[in-house]
């Protein structure tokens, strides 16, 4: 027994040194695999159950082809700044990542370029993983605090709908998920796990070692998928096609949430304002070309892109909700402007690059204004129109436009 004792303190001495020499040499030596997305972090609030990000943060972002350096985050828990003194027209941004947008600098985001626009607040909601289920009871337990009059929700159709399924959530997601018990839906809220999530990101934050493991096999999985050409297509992707499986429970709780967050809004008398966001798949010319040179799949019978925006645009119809559908514009502004691949996001990510934040601020600039929102100004209404009309080197900058369009490093900088 003393023997076995000895044993096993020996290696968890040596188990503790090697961990230790690790720490060590990564922190001396520091890579890639250290550096990538390790600098902006996430709580549940404890009196809301509601996932934001931590407080206060002066944050960075990295991806294989871009570095963000300047991620603040208000004390709120959001990227936006501060909402002490707001006015009387508020515009709140629902959504997930491609509104929290850290994969652009500054203010380079949609909801602060929709800000410097209009001239009125413009709260930024944004938070990476949402789905309708997340932004509902967002929306019901802090949003309205806020009294917006408008509320953008940005609808992303690649993974919101699954998000919302407790059977499809993929990933170890520890947010919550729905599902359809005899005929009523039922919200699992996972609060057990609020506090596994929290000694997650601490070891992420604080131990080098833990980063660095995960990267690797994080890195390991996308070169993986890249390589194998039999590989199947991946679960998210099947939003794109006409549902089976557990798919049509996950669409109905997603028309259900999208009901209720509209019931909510109607009794704040705030108008609920329901965007695709503009995807990778839907903006290259060859979606099946696509598949093949980025998944290394074919495509499956049935598989169809625009399926979840027709739904999306149905279901808006059929529960008096107002769609604005953006796409048909950044398709004319890619072909008029021959903008290369990856078009509106990055060769190494499929979020928004700053050309598509801006752009899309100026769409709903113009929405707004066009609408009656917002008070008729012909000279705002014109800057916005001409701002449509700008080239993507004029947007960027020449030194972004080429870290972006022809193969360099972004380092967070617009001109």
């Amino acid at each position: 027994m003393r023997k076995l004792r000895l044993t096993l303190l020996a290696i968890l001495f040596v188990a503790g040194l090697t961990a230790l020499l690790a720490e060590v040499l990564l922190r001396l030596f520091p890579n890639w695999y250290t550096e990538y997305g390790n600098n902006i972090y996430y709580r549940y609030t404890q009196d809301k159950n509601i996932l934001t990000l931590q407080p206060n943060q002066n944050a960075s972002f990295r991806n294989a082809c871009y570095n963000i350096p300047e991620i603040k985050i208000n004390s709120a828990g959001y990227r936006s700044y501060e909402w002490d003194k707001l006015g009387a027209l508020r515009i709140a941004v629902l959504g997930d990542s491609f509104v929290e947008g850290k994969q652009v600098a500054g203010d380079a985001y949609f909801a602060s370029a929709l800000r410097v626009l209009l001239h009125v607040d413009v709260l930024n909601f944004g938070v990476s993983g949402y789905g309708t289920i997340h932004e509902y009871l967002q929306y019901v337990r802090e949003v309205r605090s806020y009294k917006p009059k408008i509320v953008f929700l940005f609808f992303c159709t690649f993974n919101d709908v699954n998000g919302n399924s407790c059977k499809l959530l993929t990933g170890g997601s520890m947010l919550s998920c729905a599902g359809i018990e005899n005929g009523s839906v039922i919200i699992d809220e996972k609060k057990g796990q609020k506090k596994i999530k929290s000694f997650v990101n601490f070891l992420y934050r604080y131990y080098k070692t833990s980063l660095f493991i995960k990267t690797v096999f994080f890195q390991h999985r996308i070169d993986a998928r890249r390589k194998d050409k039999n590989s199947v297509l991946p679960d998210d992707y099947y939003a794109y096609m006409p549902p089976k499986g557990d798919w049509p429970e996950a669409w109905a709780l997603t028309e259900y949430f999208l009901k209720e967050l509209k019931r909510e809004t109607d009794k704040d008398n705030a108008t609920l304002i329901l965007i695709p966001v503009v995807e990778h798949i839907r903006m290259v010319k060859s979606a099946d070309e696509e598949l093949r040179n980025a998944l290394g799949v074919e495509a499956p019978k049935g598989f169809d892109p625009e399926y979840p925006v027709r739904w999306l645009e149905q279901t808006a119809q059929k529960n008096n909700i107002i769609f604005y559908n953006p796409e048909p514009f950044f398709r004319r502004y890619r072909d008029g402007h021959n903008l290369p691949y990856p078009y509106f996001s990055y060769r190494c990510d499929g979020h928004w690059n700053p050309l598509t934040h801006f752009l899309m601020a100026n769409l709903a600039a113009e929405y707004l204004i066009k609408n009656g929102f917002i008070a008729n100004n012909d000279s705002l209404l014109a800057q916005v129109e001409n701002n449509l009309r700008r080239s993507p080197r004029e947007i960027l900058g020449e030194a972004a436009y080429k870290a972006i369009y022809e193969g360099g490093f972004y380092n967070g900088a617009v001109k």
